[in-house]
C-alpha cells in the first residue's frame, strides 16, 4: 500500500511511472482473469502454491484458506475517460494464507470471464496521472463484490479436490481488504488465462470490431462508439449477458487507448484440451453420434463440401437428419428440428472451432470461397441477428447465441436455457468433467444427452463403460477425483495426443516474467503437475513429479506430443517455440513456450512426436487391378509411410474398414500389394497396418505457416 500511495502523490512527475501489478501490504502473488475452462485447475494449483509457501516460508504456522463465489467479482478496464467500457462480471476463487492474528499475508485470486477478456484485462495499460505526466498501471482491476464474512459458494467440489482437503470458509475481512483496497479499488491482473494465443485473441477482437463484410466475413460488424470500443454481442438465453469487443495491444506495443507501452510478456503453455460437441437427444431411441466436418487437413479439392460448417452457418436444414450427422445410435431417426448454439466471436472456444472446422483450408479464400459460423448475421445492430435467434436459412430449427460455456451447457428446468433445457439441440465446449456432471444433476437425465465423435474420431477416448457402452453419454465422474487413471494406461485424450482429433487448442497463461517463487509461473507448473491426479481436463504440456515440481532433476512424468503450426498473426512472426523433454509416460515431446510467437488457431496439426502407436496409419489409393506375380497395389497417399523391406509380408492391413493380407512382395515406403481385391478407391481411404510405429522426436524450428 505504501508504494502505491507514494506514487499517487507524485502526479507531478514528468516520466511514466509503472506500478507493479497487485502491489499491496500483503503478498499478492497471482491475480488471474480469463478462461472458464481453466478456473478449477488454476484454483487447485494456487492452493498447492499456498501450501508450499506456508511450509517453506512460514514453517507451517499459517492457515491455508479459500473462498469461491458465483459472479462474485468484477474486472474493470478504466482506460476510457467517459466510462464506456463496462466491468466484466464472473465467478471468483480466492486463496490466502492467514496468520495467527487473522491477517491475510499472501493471496492468490482469479475471475472466470473469457479468453479474450483475460488477455485484454492483463494487457491494458491504465493512466492514473495526466497525459503529460502519466502514472502507468498494468492490468485491469479485479474487485470482489461481496462483503466480508460472506459464506463460500462451494464452486469447486468435492472438497478434497483442494490440496488442503477442506471446504470453503467465509470471506475474511483481511483477505477482502487485500483485494479491494489497491489502486482504483482492486488489485491488478498479472496473468491472463487463455484458450488461444494472445495474437489470436487480438485478431478475434479486431475482426469483431471491423465493419461487416458478408463476402469474406473478415469483419463481423460489432462496431461501437469508437474505433477501439465495439458494440455488445448479446446472448439469446435470457440472462442479459453480453460480450463487447474492446481493443488492446500486444507486448512491446502501445496501448491503443492510453498510448502507454505494454510490457513485454511471455506465454506459458499449460496443456491441450479438445472441443467436444454435445447433443440433447431428448431420450430418443436413435440420435446422432458423429458429425462430419468434411475437413481434410491442409488439403482442399474442387467440389469438397463441409457439412458441419454448413449446419452451424444455417445454410442447410437445422434438423437431426442434416448431412453433418452421418452416424446414429440405432439407425436413421424420424426428422426433428434442432437448435444450434453458437458462441460469441470473442470466445476462445469459438475461434478454436471456427478456424479448425468452419473456416479451415478450403473455406477461407477467394479461390475456394469463405465460410464462418457467422454467415447470415447480416445486421449485428438489431435482432434477430443480435441477439442471434435466427431460423436457419436452410429450414428446420434455429441458431441461437450463447455467451460463455455456461450458457451453452445451460440450465435445466424452470428458467432454463442452453443444451440442457432445449430438446434436440447441439453446441460445443472445451472439455471439462465439471460441465459433464451438469448433465447428470439438477433434475437432468444423463442418458438424454450425448457427445459426438468428429469424423469418426472420439474426442475423449474413455472406456465404453464410462460413456454408456456405445450410447456416448457424457461421462459422470462421481469419484472424489477424476484422474488420468480413468483412461486405459493413464493416457488421457489419446486421439488428441496422436494427432487424429481435429478440434483442440493449447491453454496458455500470459504474464510478465518475475522472480516470485509462488507467482504465475510457479502456479502454472503446479497446474500441469496436478492435472493427471486431480481433474484430468487436459493433457499437460509438461508435467513434473510432485516431489520435483519444476523437473529440476527429474524427467517429465507426462506431456503433449503434438503442436499446431504457427503463422504470422497481428504482425507477430510465427515461431513454434522450444522443444520439450520427452516424458516417461509415452516418450512424447512437442514444441512450445520460450520464444513462441504468432497465431496457431486452426494451424495444421504436427505430430505426434516420440510416441509409439500400435498400428501404422494413413490413407491410400487402390486400382482394383491384379498385377501378375504381385497382387493388388495399395499406394500410400498420406500419413505414416509403410516400412520398407520384408517385415510386413504376410501381415494384415485394413483398407477402408476391411482386412487384407499383405503379399510376399517387398514393401516400399509408398507401395505394397495385397492378396485379394480391395476394390477401386481413387479417392484416398484410411489404412491401418498391424505393425507398431515410433514417431521421431519434435525438433525446432518445426513447420510454420500451415493451416488445417
Amino acid at each position: 500500500m505504501t508504494r502505491i500511495k507514494s506514487l499517487l502523490a507524485g502526479v507531478a512527475v514528468s516520466a511514466i511511472v509503472a506500478l507493479a501489478p497487485a502491489a499491496n501490504a500483503q503478498n499478492v502473488h497471482f491475480v488471474g482473469s480469463g478462461s472458464s475452462a481453466q478456473f478449477t485447475m488454476a484454483a487447485i494449483a494456487a492452493d498447492q502454491a499456498a501450501i508450499n509457501e506456508n511450509n517453506t516460508v512460514y514453517g507451517g504456522a499459517e492457515l491455508v484458506q479459500h473462498w469461491t463465489f458465483k459472479n462474485g467479482a468484477t474486472v474493470g478496464d478504466n482506460r476510457d475517460t467517459l466510462g464506456r467500457i463496462l466491468p466484466e462480471l464472473g465467478n471468483v476463487w480466492l486463496v490466502w494464507l492467514q496468520n495467527g492474528s487473522g491477517g491475510a499475508t499472501d493471496v492468490w485470486t482469479d475471475i472466470s470471464v473469457d479468453s479474450t477478456v483475460g488477455v485484454r484485462t492483463f494487457s491494458i495499460q491504465e493512466n492514473f496521472g495526466t497525459k503529460a505526466s502519466p502514472i502507468q498501471v498494468s492490468g485491469a482491476q479485479l474487485q470482489i463484490n461481496q462483503p466480508a464474512n460472506t459464506a463460500g459458494g462451494g464452486l469447486i467440489t468435492p472438497n478434497n479436490l483442494w490440496p488442503d482437503n477442506s471446504a470453503d470458509v467465509a470471506l475474511s475481512t483481511s483477505a477482502l481488504a487485500a483485494i479491494n483496497t489497491s489502486v482504483s479499488g482492486g488489485v491488478h491482473v498479472n496473468v491472463g488465462l487463455t484458450d488461444i494465443r494472445p495474437e489470436d485473441a487480438l485478431f478475434a477482437t479486431v475482426r469483431s470490431l471491423t465493419a461487416l463484410n458478408t463476402t469474406t466475413y473478415a469483419g463481423l460488424g460489432y462496431t461501437g462508439p469508437t474505433a477501439n470500443i465495439g458494440a455488445p454481442i448479446n446472448t439469446a438465453q435470457g440472462t442479459g449477458t453480453a460480450a463487447t469487443p474492446i481493443k488492446f495491444a500486444l507486448g512491446g506495443k502501445n496501448d491503443p487507448i492510453t498510448a502507454l507501452p505494454v510490457p513485454v510478456y511471455t506465454t506459458i503453455p499449460i496443456g491441450a484440451a479438445p472441443i467436444v460437441f454435445i447433443y440433447n437427444n431428448n431420450g430418443a431411441s436413435s440420435y446422432p453420434i458423429d458429425v462430419n466436418s468434411g475437413v481434410t487437413p491442409g488439403v482442399h479439392v474442387t467440389g469438397q463440401t463441409y457439412p458441419l460448417a454448413d449446419l452451424f452457418n444455417g445454410t442447410t436444414a437445422c434438423t437431426n437428419l442434416n448431412p453433418a450427422f452421418d452416424a446414429f445410435s440405432n439407425g436413421a431417426p424420424a426428422s426433428q428440428n434442432i437448435t444450434v448454439f453458437l458462441r460469441e466471436p470473442l470466445s476462445g472456444t469459438m475461434n478454436t472451432t471456427e478456424f479448425s472446422l468452419f473456416r479451415s483450408t478450403g473455406q477461407n479464400s477467394a479461390a475456394t470461397g469463405y465460410n464462418s459460423q457467422e454467415v447470415g448475421v447480416i445486421n449485428p445492430s438489431r435482432s434477430p441477428y443480435n441477439p442471434l435467434d435466427l431460423t436457419c436459412a436452410g429450414g428446420g430449427g434455429a441458431r441461437e447465441r450463447s455467451i460463455g460455456t455456461g450458457e451453452v451447457v445451460g440450465k435445466f428446468g424452470t428458467g432454463g436455457y442452453g443444451v440442457l433445457n432445449n430438446p434436440n439441440s447441439i453446441g460445443y465446449i472445451f472439455w471439462g468433467f465439471a460441465n459433464a456432471a451438469k448433465f447428470w444433476s439438477g433434475g437432468a437425465t444423463g442418458a438424454d444427452f450425448n457427445y459426438l465423435t468428429l469424423d469418426g474420431v472420439d474426442p475423449l477416448g474413455l472406456p465404453a463403460s464410462q460413456t454408456g457402452n456405445g450410447a456416448q453419454n457424457l461421462p459422470n465422474c462421481t469419484g472424489t477425483t477424476c484422474p488420468s487413471t480413468l483412461w486405459s494406461g493413464g493416457i488421457t485424450f489419446p486421439s488428441l495426443r496422436n494427432g487424429t482429433y481435429k478440434a483442440w487448442s493449447i491453454y496458455r497463461w500470459v504474464t510478465v516474467p518475475n522472480s516470485d517463487a509462488y507467482g504465475p509461473a510457479a502456479v502454472a507448473q503446479l497446474a500441469q503437475d496436478y492435472v493427471d491426479s486431480d481433474v484430468a481436463d487436459f493433457v499437460p504440456f509438461v508435467a513434473c513429479p510432485l516431489s520435483d515440481p519444476s523437473c529440476a532433476s527429474s524427467t517429465p512424468t507426462d506431456g503433449l506430443s503434438v503442436y499446431r503450426s504457427h503463422f504470422t498473426q497481428e504482425a507477430v512472426v510465427a515461431n513454434n517455440g522450444s522443444a520439450t523433454t520427452a516424458n516417461i509416460l509415452n516418450n512424447g515431446n512437442t514444441l512450445g513456450g520460450g520464444t513462441e510467437g504468432g497465431g496457431d488457431e486452426g494451424g495444421l496439426i504436427e505430430g505426434p512426436f516420440g510416441i509409439t502407436v500400435s498400428t501404422t496409419n494413413g490413407t491410400a489409393v487402390t486400382t482394383g487391378v491384379l498385377v501378375k506375380n504381385k497382387g493388388y497395389a495399395v499406394t500410400w497417399h498420406a500419413g505414416v509411410h509403410y516400412t520398407a523391406g520384408t517385415s510386413w509380408e504376410g501381415g494384415t492391413i485394413t483398407v477402408n474398414g476391411s482386412n487384407f493380407t499383405i503379399a510376399n512382395v517387398a514393401v516400399t515406403t509408398t507401395l505394397l500389394y495385397v492378396t485379394t481385391d480391395p476394390g477401386v478407391n481413387k479417392t484416398a481411404v484410411p489404412f491401418a497396418a498391424a505393425f507398431p510405429y515410433t514417431f521421431p522426436d519434435a525438433t525446432t524450428p518445426g513447420v510454420v505457416a500451415k493451416h488445417q
